[in-house]
């Protein structure tokens, strides 16, 4: 198509060629091979050069378009592949949000600046449909309840233990050995959706604590998945709730919250969610590195944490 919009341009097989950078014999055997596949000439060759035929204009009217198309195309996918430009939906649960997405994100808006990032906010069961919807890239969130659907590609991730924790002053503060029963004496804010698998021990416990004749209390007394207004309310009440070390490492130093007990009690496994009918692209290829390198980087953090409060 290329060869017969430059013919037509020039009007001469020999600065046609020389435009192309081809041989002169290698443009006519071009356009006389396409002329027998369409069947019928698109060009008349005369003395003073060549004039398209009727059918020859309008194959190079078509073919402009194509062509265009085509060179439109190849400059999306060069910026697609070298970020220059593009959008990016990804989703993320309250607990990664804190511990991982947060630190991806500042790498990767450093990294490629041209490219524009969303990120919603949601618990996993609300994250799923999105991503089936196509409304995000992927997103990281507890996968307990997610490794056997079909649909999904689920890329573990590494598991972080959950501690209760409560503000400073805490009555619970400070005792070494505390049953997860004696915590739910208080309210509990839950950051998030509690997975199934969680939930029900928890909900054993809390039985426990209660006893036959007691009031059960709500559980949770407080869902809220902002991670930082939940450390805000557990700083100014009695309420408990469970973080992982990374959510609170700042907390913990500035002795605004204190753990409850010195021991974790459950723990969370995020993952990397998407869809296998739906490949990654460029961007969303780029950011799920940033979110494996933030990841790798939480072990040693929290080893750290561990050591620095004896637990």
């Amino acid at each position: 198509m290329r060869h017969v919009l430059a013919l037509a341009e020039h009007g001469s097989f020999a600065r046609a060629a020389v435009a192309l950078h081809l041989s002169q014999p290698a443009l006519s055997r071009s356009i006389q091979v396409l002329e027998q596949q369409i069947g019928c000439a698109l060009f008349l060759r005369t003395v003073a050069g060549v004039v398209p035929t009727d059918t020859g204009r309008l194959f190079a009217q078509r073919a402009r378009q194509v062509v265009q198309l085509a060179e439109d195309l190849n400059q999306s996918v060069q910026a697609e592949r070298t970020l220059q430009s593009g959008q990016l939906t990804v989703g993320s649960g309250p607990y990664p949000l804190e511990s991982v997405i947060t630190s991806a994100l500042g790498r990767f808006m450093t990294a490629h600046p041209a490219v524009g990032v969303r990120v919603r906010v949601r618990d996993w069961d609300e994250l799923l449909p999105r991503l089936r919807s196509r409304e995000l890239d992927f997103f990281v969130a507890e996968i307990s309840t997610l490794r056997h659907e079909p649909d999904l590609e689920v890329e573990p991730m590494a598991e972080h233990a959950l501690y209760f924790v409560g503000r400073a002053a805490h009555p619970l503060a400070g005792r070494d050995q505390l049953s997860a029963a004696a915590t739910f004496a208080y309210p509990f804010i839950a950051p998030a959706r509690i997975p199934p698998r969680l939930l029900e021990p928890m909900l054993q416990a809390g039985r426990k604590f209660a006893g036959p004749k007691s009031t059960p209390r709500a559980f949770p007394s407080l869902e809220c998945n902002v991670v930082a207004t939940v450390k805000r309310l557990v700083e100014n009440s009695d309420a408990v709730t469970a973080l992982t070390l990374s959510c609170m490492a700042a907390e913990l130093q500035q002795q605004r919250l204190a753990l409850l007990g010195t021991q974790p009690w459950l723990s969370l496994c995020y993952g990397i969610v998407s869809l296998k009918v739906q490949p990654m692209s460029s961007a969303a290829l780029r950011f799920r590195d940033f979110v494996v390198q933030a990841q790798a980087e939480v072990a040693p953090a929290e080893a750290a944490l561990l050591a620095r409060w004896k637990l």
